[in-house]
């Protein structure tokens, strides 16, 4: 009997052996699966904030925002800025935790190593930003949704200490628009970075033009406009090294203007106007974003999202339901430009639809209006597109420690 006891038992080991060893390769195809899929972070912090009353911009248009030196000084317009609320010092833990998460590193040089590949002594990095709505006069500013300050300083600082790169090597640039000296250069302790936009000499690349698949631009009705467009790229991604794109969380007529839309700043004006009509479902967005500087040279896709506009891609952010602060507080990280931009059109259309028909019907239209992600995963194989629940993008979010 004890016997027939010990052998049962040999028995059973066996087959939990033999069940083990089955399911190894399962677990193993898992993390391989998981490890395909792409990464997109956001790491947020109800700190990188402080609390500034949205409602003084109601109702979020031209009508509260000043246009004149005049209106300046005429004390009819709110004289604060939202981009004097964000934390810097936040800001920089953010971007630290967020490139280390990003990259399972422990330390900033590490993950700068991680992303910049082949990076080597003397190599020249682009930080291309959205500057899309400068007022164009030093004089004036305004709340409407720009880069901040906060951003770039952290990411210049971060590259300077961590792997030691000259700030001579280290451009920041809006090249189709205008770096406003009272929000930006100004507020930059970095006097040695290069600051390039409309006003710089030498701008375009003849040797690199973007290639139109699907659908070829089409000229406004515009007799101020030049008859043909030039779709050159700009030097400082044909010249650079290394791409770090750094965007908004924006609304826009494609549902969203984040990575990708981001470098139609990198083509000349007024040329840009020519890719607008059907700007969301023709393929224009995704043609650009497929130019061999473009896909070949970005590093990372960061989204400052400290705050965002979820109603349009102009004027003064606007508050958030969907945002546990009423403020999104975020850095967005991701590689891939399609699943990066699907993430961000998630929030964005999440909001919209919270708030159901108060929201402007162009507004409900455009969050739908999204086929140029579509074009750039399934032609141009740039990356994943998918809505929530993801299966195939592996998004995660960290509270900022």
């Amino acid at each position: 009997m004890f016997k027939k006891i010990i052998n049962r038992r040999k028995f059973l080991r066996k087959i939990a052996i033999l069940l083990t060893s089955t399911q190894l390769p399962l677990i193993n195809n898992a993390k391989a699966d998981e490890a395909q899929k792409p990464l997109i972070l956001r790491v947020y912090s109800p700190f990188a904030s402080n609390n500034w009353d949205y409602s003084a911009s109601a109702p979020w248009d031209h009508t509260v925002e000043p246009r004149t030196v005049a209106d300046i000084k005429s004390g009819k317009f709110r004289n604060d800025r939202y981009f004097d609320f964000i934390n810097q010092g936040v800001v920089n833990t953010m971007l630290a935790q967020g490139i280390q998460g990003f990259t399972e590193t422990t330390n900033t040089a590490s993950a700068w190593q991680s992303l910049l590949k082949g990076y080597k002594k003397g190599h020249t990095i682009t930080i291309k930003v959205n500057l899309n709505n400068a007022s164009y006069d030093k004089k004036i500013t305004t709340n409407r949704m720009d880069q901040s300050v906060q951003i770039i300083n952290a990411l210049i600082e971060s590259l300077t200490t961590s792997l030691n790169i000259p700030e001579k090597n280290i451009t920041v640039a809006d090249p189709s628009r205008w770096i406003h000296p009272g929000i930006l250069t100004k507020r930059s302790p970095y006097k040695k970075v290069h600051w390039v936009d409309s006003r710089s000499k030498n701008l375009w690349d003849p040797s690199e033009t973007v290639h139109f698949t699907q659908n070829q631009p089409v000229r406004p009705d515009n007799p101020e406009l030049p008859k043909k467009g030039i779709f050159y790229i700009t030097r400082v991604y044909t010249e650079a090294d290394h791409i770090i794109n750094v965007c908004l969380l924006k609304n826009h007529g494609c549902g969203i203007t984040g990575a990708m839309k981001n470098h139609f700043g990198a083509i000349p004006p007024p040329f840009p106007k020519f890719l607008h009509d059907g700007l969301g479902h023709k393929s224009y967005i995704a043609d650009i974003s497929n130019t061999p500087s473009i896909k070949n040279k970005v590093r990372i896709n960061i989204c400052d999202a400290i705050f965002g506009n979820w109603h349009n891609n102009v004027w003064s952010p606007r508050p958030w339901k969907t945002f546990a602060d009423g403020s999104p507080n975020s850095l967005f990280f991701g590689t891939d430009p399609v699943a990066f931009d699907s993430v961000l059109l998630q929030h964005i259309a999440d909001e919209v639809k919270i708030r159901g028909e108060h929201v402007d019907e162009w507004v409900r239209e455009a969050v739908e209006n999204h086929h140029f992600l579509h074009i750039a995963m399934s032609y141009h194989q740039l990356g994943i597109h998918e809505h929530k629940p993801f299966s195939k993008i592996n998004y995660q979010q960290k509270k900022l420690t």
